[in-house]
């Protein structure tokens, strides 16, 4: 190959070579912009428990001394006494039941307190929780009184954060202690006889009746057996569902302690404010200390007795509002279903407790994190009903191999691998809580609730905040200081913080835009035809429609002020000293002292005879602000000047050449 041909086709590769280059830098490769980053947004602890587990859960918030303290503090209240403090305990109570949204009221004749937490529900269910709130004759009543009534008070608190489809009723019985024979044995428990006749008179569908008898004594020496029991009338007369199965569900919810201090016990002669609701035929069921007292050495009746537990009445207390949640939820066309959601270390378990209300094979699904090995168990009342191992699947769906019996049941789940398994299961199940054949997901149905239900209370519904994506459980998901639910409704993105954004392009961020009430996804949020940044910086109200208003009388509203740019808190906008309605029928500009920027403000123009839009009034190429003569075209009179003179020269001048 010839030596000019090779200088060519070098020169040739160095052509395209920076063509390509050259190309590359004028026209780079398109890059995706990558998708906005989402912020890490950590769930509340809530959206891994059941809702009745909510309940136990915020147990740990509340109050137990303050009301069992409160109570006391007002010493004897026996109501025979005229100087009893019975009605300052009554007072105390339905004020704090006010300040949680419950209302109350004095049953007469004897005036037992009356609490009520309205459910939402089509039907007229209830539960009641009560206790007697006189004493005996002497002593403050903390272990006969205060200890059930500071329960009660307890569970309402719980229960004022929760809307629930049926009702509640919080009852703090009078006249407990009135005996009707000379032996005292026979009790006359007026306070409860006429809240349960009144409830009955009222139609109210009472499920189950919950009452808390002396629950302060405890002996840790006792066996656990001991410490509580939840007394229930004879299941062989009465059926299941109506007796233990109410006491074997309030010892199931008690177990989510971890501790082993109540048991359901059948007895039926304990006279206590149950038994009224049981003469109307309501099911009930007392709890009540299982302590024995020794009558040699009986504790001191004072707040501080050393023989006073007050952690087994803060736990009765947390169970018995699971209770109410637990039941409150069954029906509506959905079975029962029981989540568990943990990361399982090595050889570390979790168990559930719940109690079965009829015969029936169990169901599991649920998912099982890679590389997860498991074992379950389910036990009930006849022994083992299911054991099986869930190894490296993350679809988990089982049954039991017989069906389980009616009564408590428990689940256990241990890892038997050797990493963490991250488990999401769930239990499902039937219920019959009334024990009459009919499943509740047959039985019980109620509409939406109006308004509806809204848990955190950031104007977006518990179902709405399902189809965004957002917590439940939290007012503000992304954290960034805007409510979910005017995220939601003004279109910003709840589940990033986009406060710095300008998501309509009016010169607002998002987060201005809240602050001032404006809408984040309008320029013109009032639809005045004024944009929203114009009326923040000419402070007129971006909120109402206020374009007919003249607050500076210049006879130019303010949508008219908008339209020419002049100021619609000043007749004269520019302070040129001619008015902007002037200014606007001569065409000048009401926010400018200099229309046509000649150097000359335009009322100094207007007194001169100028006009105010014409920046050379007399056409000399000279601005009439550095004009010495505006008026006069200096071009003009330098060419007369000069011009003049010369023609007549030249006339002359010729007139004399040709002579």
């Amino acid at each position: 190959m010839s030596r000019r041909r090779l200088e060519a086709l070098a020169l040739l590769a160095l052509v395209i070579a920076s063509a390509t280059v050259a190309y590359v830098l004028l026209f780079p490769p398109y890059t995706p912009e990558p998708p906005d980053e989402i912020d890490i947004i950590e769930p509340h602890p809530y959206n891994s428990l059941n809702w009745w587990e909510i309940a136990w859960d915020l147990g740990l918030s509340q109050d137990y001394l303050t009301p069992l303290a409160s109570i006391v503090g007002v010493g004897n209240r026996y109501i025979e006494y005229p100087e009893s403090g019975y009605y300052v305990a009554a007072d105390y109570l339905m004020e704090s039941l006010e300040e949680l949204g419950i209302t109350s009221s004095l049953v007469k004749p004897h005036d037992a307190v009356l609490g009520h937490q309205e459910g939402y529900g089509t039907d007229n269910r209830a539960i009641v929780f009560g206790a007697h709130l006189d004493s005996e004759e002497f002593g403050s009543g903390v272990h006969q009184n205060a200890g059930g009534s500071a329960v009660v008070m307890m569970i309402a608190t719980i229960l004022s954060n929760f809307r629930l489809p049926i009702d509640v009723y919080y009852g703090f019985f009078s006249y407990n202690t009135v005996f009707l024979d000379q032996r005292r044995k026979t009790r006359a428990l007026f306070g409860a006889a006429e809240i349960a006749d009144e409830l009955v008179q009222n139609n109210v569908n009472v499920i189950a009746m919950y009452n808390f008898d002396e629950v302060l004594f405890s002996d840790h020496d006792q066996p656990s057996e001991r410490r509580l029991y939840a007394e229930h009338e004879r299941e062989d007369i009465h059926g299941y569902h109506k007796t233990k199965y109410l006491a074997d569900l309030l010892v199931s919810m008690m177990q989510l302690s971890g501790l082993d201090i109540i048991t359901a016990k059948e007895e039926w002669r304990t006279q206590s404010d149950h038994w009224k609701f049981w003469d109307e035929g309501i099911p009930a069921v007392n709890v009540i200390s299982g302590h024995l007292m020794n009558p040699e050495s009986p504790p001191s009746d004072s707040l501080d007795s050393a023989s006073y537990n007050t952690t087994q009445g803060r736990l009765l207390a947390k169970a018995a509002a699971a209770v109410a949640v637990y039941l409150g939820e069954q029906g509506n066309g959905e079975v029962t279903s029981y989540k568990i959601q943990e990361n399982l270390e090595p050889d570390a378990a979790v168990s559930i407790n719940t109690v079965m209300t009829v015969p029936q094979t169990l169901a599991i699904h649920g998912n099982l994190g890679v590389n997860g090995t498991i074992q379950i168990n389910i036990i009930d009342q006849n022994g083992l009903a299911l054991m099986t191992t869930a190894d490296n699947i993350t679809d988990i769906s089982l049954t039991t191999v017989r069906e389980v019996a009616l009564g408590p049941v428990t689940m256990t789940i241990t890892n038997v691998g050797e990493s963490t398994a991250d488990l999401e299961l769930y239990l499902d199940y039937e219920s019959d809580t009334d024990g009459n054949g009919v499943m509740d997901s047959d039985q019980f149905s109620w509409s939406e609730p109006d308004p509806p239900l809204d848990w955190d209370g950031d104007g977006l519904s518990d179902t709405e905040e399902l189809g965004a994506n957002t917590d439940i459980f939290v007012s503000d998901t992304d954290m960034d200081g805007i409510l979910d639910g005017l995220e939601v409704q003004f279109e910003t993105n709840p589940l990033k913080d986009d406060t710095l954004e300008d998501l309509d392009n009016d010169g607002l961020t998002n987060l201005r835009e809240f602050q001032l009430g404006t809408f984040p996804n309008s320029t013109d949020s009032d639809q005045d035809l004024m944009d929203d940044m114009w009326e923040i910086t000419y402070q007129t109200n971006p909120l109402v429609d206020d374009s007919h208003l003249d607050p500076d009388n210049d006879n130019l509203t303010n949508l008219e002020e908008f339209m020419y740019g002049a100021d619609p808190h000043s007749e004269d906008g520019d302070l040129d000293g001619v008015k902007d309605a002037d200014e606007v029928s001569r065409g000048m500009n009401p926010l400018s002292d200099d229309s046509d920027s000649d150097g000359l403000r335009d009322g100094l123009e207007i007194i001169e005879g100028l006009d105010p839009l014409i920046p050379d009034y007399d056409f000399d190429l000279a601005l009439d602000g550095y004009d010495h003569n505006p008026r006069i075209n200096t071009l003009l009179v330098i060419g007369l000047i000069t011009v003049v003179p010369v023609a007549i020269g030249t006339i002359l001048f010729w007139r004399r050449i040709r002579k």
